[in-house]
C-alpha cells in the first residue's frame, strides 16, 4: 500500500511539473529580441558614405514609416518592404518622401517631396548589416554598404 501512495504521489508531483513546463515554454521569453516577431528591416540604421566622414542614417519604424537623414538633409518617408526575399535572397524595398527639410545630402543633392525610390536590401546571414542596391543582380555592382544595426527596434530612440 505504501508503494502505492509513493507512485500516486509521484504521478501528481511529475503531472503537476509537466503542466508548469508547458506554461512556461509557452510564455514568451522577456529577452527576446523584438525584430523576431517584425520584419528584419525594423530598427535604426547606419552608414558611412565611402570616401568620406558623411553618416546616413535610416529608422524603419514598425508602422511603415521611416526618418533618413543624411548630411544636412533630413527627409520622413513611407515605405513598403516585401515580407520574404526572392530567390536571389533580396527584398524589394519601396519609399515615397512625405517630408523634407530640404537640405544637402551626403552626395550635395536633395530630394523632393514624394519622390519615389526602389531598392533592393540583402542581409547577412546574423541581420546587424545590410547592402541596399538598385537592383537585385547577384553581381551587386550596384550596391553599397554596410548598413549596420545600432538599435533594434526593442525600444524608443530618444
Amino acid at each position: 500500500m505504501r508503494h502505492q501512495q509513493v507512485s500516486t504521489k509521484r504521478v501528481i508531483v511529475m503531472c503537476l511539473l509537466s503542466l508548469v513546463g508547458l506554461t512556461v515554454c509557452s510564455m514568451p521569453a522577456a529577452e527576446t529580441d523584438a525584430r523576431s516577431l517584425k520584419h528584419p528591416l525594423v530598427g535604426y540604421w547606419e552608414s558611412k558614405v565611402a570616401g568620406s566622414s558623411c553618416l546616413e542614417s535610416y529608422w524603419f519604424k514598425e508602422d511603415g514609416t521611416a526618418v533618413f537623414t543624411s548630411g544636412d538633409e533630413q527627409l520622413e518617408a513611407r515605405y513598403e518592404v516585401t515580407p520574404n526575399p526572392d530567390g536571389q535572397g533580396f527584398f524589394k524595398l519601396t519609399h515615397r518622401v512625405t517630408l523634407s527639410n530640404k537640405g544637402l545630402d551626403c552626395t550635395r543633392q536633395t530630394s523632393e517631396i514624394n519622390t519615389e525610390q526602389t531598392s533592393y536590401v540583402l542581409f547577412q546571414p546574423d541581420g546587424r548589416s545590410f547592402i541596399s542596391c538598385d537592383n537585385d543582380e547577384p553581381s551587386l555592382e550596384a550596391c553599397f554598404g554596410p548598413v549596420e544595426l545600432k538599435n533594434n527596434a526593442s525600444r524608443n530612440l530618444p
